[in-house]
């Protein structure tokens, strides 16, 4: 039994009214005997038992009356199976059905998919109607066989024939409220929603029906097609994949997420990692009952390009979600030129030892680098439209052609960065590389002041306190500060122009105040400058274990090459273009059925470049269109099922797994449910009290008269 207004059952406490006011004012009378009156008191005794049982009875019936009346107010219900068929026969009026198609449904019951269980019960409901009906099929899109409900049973039945389970499962509300827009213009008579889904699609929280009075209000009757019986499932929920330079170079971390939605754990799950269609690494996972686990494999990828891979389960009942593919992308190779300014025969004394050790095979396993070393004499014979960095580590004065040359290597989309050094002249770099700088140069600053001078010790050197996290170059590193960024010591720096308009973004910035590292973007290339030196002249920063990640990241930002994304999209939602260079103003996206579509960079910068179109699972080639010459390889994307949908179990599937009943739902209709209003017999219990009342007080008044004696007038 439930109740419309529960809070309303507070009014029970009502029924307690009359015994309270009987015992307060109920009196004791003072007994006094007299001989006379003995014989009548004796001939009364039965006459005073029965009326205080009277009395007890019109208490009783005043107590019940009260309590009728807030149980009646409070609107108590039923809830009891019916025949589906009778659902839509009683009372004739119109029925639409919701038919969910989502990929759940493919689930094979006993061998059976519930797509069919549904199309069969579908059949059932208008084959024994007499009124109206109508089909909503709920798949990667609403679609509606039919405009508004018709008397033509038989064609809605054919149309059930075409539905086919889809790639989605997010659209059962969306089916929902459209069945409800259906039944505006109905035809007097009952109007009703069936829902006919899994045993989570049952419980969920989908619309109500539209607040409509009298014979025009809509009952939603959602069915779990799978009658409650188990529906036991295992998915591969997510893939992640990251460098692992640990394990050589070429290799990738891929963590499996998988979930098993069941009440049996499951021992030695096979798992493999499936690279071009071939397994490459297998293993097994242990599952208890509704939990997840995470699997790790090692992947070797050799290829030059991006190859389709896959984590895959072994098959169950429901195969959609056994597999989720991603892309193996191999990191693109930047083309770096860097100008050692202080070459030193002591190797790490050199100004470029450290940046040759971070942008080395072994620790760059996120990216290819292929570094070429030059020094400032001879940096007039190298073409800079080779190479897609350059790197002036400590540069002394440059050639003014070559200036020039940086300049506009740097404007047509190349990356530039700039540190400093004993060799770096602020007056003659401000003349030369003025109009590329972030900011400009103003002097060389020891870092502390007097005091620290004469005591020594950590006050001579500046920490990096402020990070910008937002910035791309820190987004992969979460509490910068709490890394060994935050403890690096610097120990000389380069002041830059204090100027209010100064240019340039600041990235991380000193515990003075003073900039380290600052981004400025410049026509379609981007300038990075730091304000100490690559080596350890002016500071500890190159040893510091963080400086790798730092350096290898903001050349990637300088090479405008996106951080390789391995999480797939969801079907159905806008897939993001993996384009950065501003040269590409065109894709072509290639879908796993080999479709191809064109998609223009937008003309807003603020607008997202996406692509729409992804209502498949599986691999999307993105290619420039036309091609360029020397363009870094644009990544792919993976679309994905929904893991939401993985989960076919009702409330009670979940709460014997150990989860919160409460927070589970209040139940699963296992078939078609009808409503019982209980309030109308709850009014007229409370109608035949009152008339109960009213025979106890006449009978009562009836006694109480006083007769005349026999002979004598009354």
């Amino acid at each position: 039994m439930s109740f419309l207004s529960p809070a309303l059952l507070l009014g029970l406490l009502a029924a307690a009214i009359p015994p309270i006011l009987h015992l307060m004012l109920r009196r004791k009378a003072v007994q006094v005997r007299f001989p006379a009156l003995e014989f009548i008191l004796r001939s009364n005794r039965k006459t005073a038992r029965r009326f205080r049982f009277k009395q007890l009875m019109l208490m009783v019936v005043r107590s019940l009356l009260l309590a009728l009346l807030a149980f009646a107010l409070a609107r108590p219900f039923l809830h009891h199976d019916a025949d589906p068929a009778a659902v839509a026969a009683d009372s004739g009026g119109t029925t639409v059905v919701v038919l969910d198609a989502g990929y759940p449904m493919g689930y094979a019951l006993d061998g059976e998919a519930l797509i069919d269980r549904a199309r069969f019960l579908a059949e059932t409901l208008l084959d024994d109607g007499n009124g109206m009906g109508a089909l909503v099929v709920a798949g990667d899109r609403i679609t509606t066989p039919f405009a508004e409900p018709t008397g033509d049973l038989a064609a809605v039945r054919r149309a059930l024939e075409e539905v086919a389970v889809g790639h989605r499962a997010d659209r059962l509300a969306d089916g929902v409220a459209r069945a409800y827009e259906m039944l505006e213009d109905a035809p007097p008579g009952g109007r009703r929603v069936v829902v006919l889904t899994t045993a989570a699609g049952a419980a969920s929280d989908l619309p109500k029906p539209p607040p409509i009075t009298g014979d025009a209000a809509i009952e939603l009757v959602p069915v779990d097609v799978s009658e409650g019986r188990p529906t036991p499932n295992r998915a591969v929920l997510g893939v992640s994949l990251q460098p692992a330079p640990e394990m050589g170079s070429g290799h990738w971390r891929v963590d499996a997420r998988v979930g098993n939605f069941g009440p049996d754990a499951i021992a030695r799950l096979p798992v493999h990692v499936e690279v071009d269609g071939v397994p490459a690494v297998r293993g097994f996972l242990d599952l208890g009952p509704g939990e997840e686990g995470v699997k790790t494999f090692y992947v070797n990828v050799d290829q030059k390009e991006a190859t389709p891979a896959a984590v895959v389960i072994e098959p169950d009942a429901l195969p959609a979600d056994d597999r989720r593919p991603f892309w193996l992308q191999p990191a693109p190779q930047m083309r770096v030129l860097a100008i050692n300014g202080d070459p030193r025969p002591t190797p790490y004394r050199d100004e470029l030892f450290y940046l040759e050790r971070a942008l080395s095979p072994t620790t760059a396993a996120g990216a290819r680098v292929k570094l070429d070393i030059t020094d400032v004499p001879t940096l007039q014979r190298r073409d800079l439209d080779d190479f897609d960095v350059v790197v002036l580590a400590n540069a002394g004065e440059l050639a003014p052609d070559r200036a020039r040359a940086l300049e506009t290597f740097v404007r047509g989309g190349g990356g530039l960065l700039v540190s400093m050094g004993d060799q770096v002249k602020p007056a003659t770099t401000n003349q030369l590389l003025g109009p590329l700088l972030p900011r400009t140069l103003r002097d060389v600053r020891q870092a502390g002041d007097a005091a620290a001078s004469a005591e020594a010790g950590d006050r001579r050197a500046a920490r990096p306190t402020y990070f910008e996290r937002g910035h791309a170059i820190l987004r992969s590193i979460p509490d910068p500060a709490g890394t060994s960024l935050g403890s690096a010591q610097i120990r000389r720096y380069m002041l830059l122009d204090p100027a209010a308009d100064a240019g340039g973004e600041v990235v991380v910035g000193l515990d003075d105040g003073a900039p380290l590292l600052l981004t400025r973007t410049l026509d379609q290339g981007r300038v990075a400058l730091l304000t100490t030196t690559l080596d350890r002249d002016w500071g500890d920063l190159p040893i510091r274990a963080d400086f790798l990640p730092l350096l290898q990241q903001t050349l990637r930002y300088l090479t405008r090459v996106a951080e390789l994304d391995s999480a797939p999209v969801v079907v159905g939602r806008p897939a993001p273009v993996p384009v950065e260079d501003p040269r590409v103003q065109r894709v072509r996206v290639r879908a796993p059925d080999g479709e191809l579509r064109v998609v223009e960079r937008p003309k807003s910068e603020e607008e997202p470049w996406q692509f729409e179109g992804t209502d498949a699972p599986g691999h999307y080639q993105v290619e420039p269109d036309p091609p360029l010459p020397g363009l870094v390889a644009l990544p792919g994307f993976a679309v994905a099922l929904d893991p939401a949908g993985a989960d076919l179990r009702g409330p009670g599937a979940k709460a014997e797994d150990g989860e919160d009943v409460a927070a589970a739902g209040a139940g699963v209709a296992t078939g078609v449910t009808k409503r019982t209003e209980l309030w109308h017999a709850a009014l007229f219990a409370l109608f035949l009290l009152l008339l109960g009342e009213a025979a106890l007080l006449f009978r009562k008044r009836g006694e109480d008269e006083v007769k005349p004696l026999p002979g004598r007038p009354a």
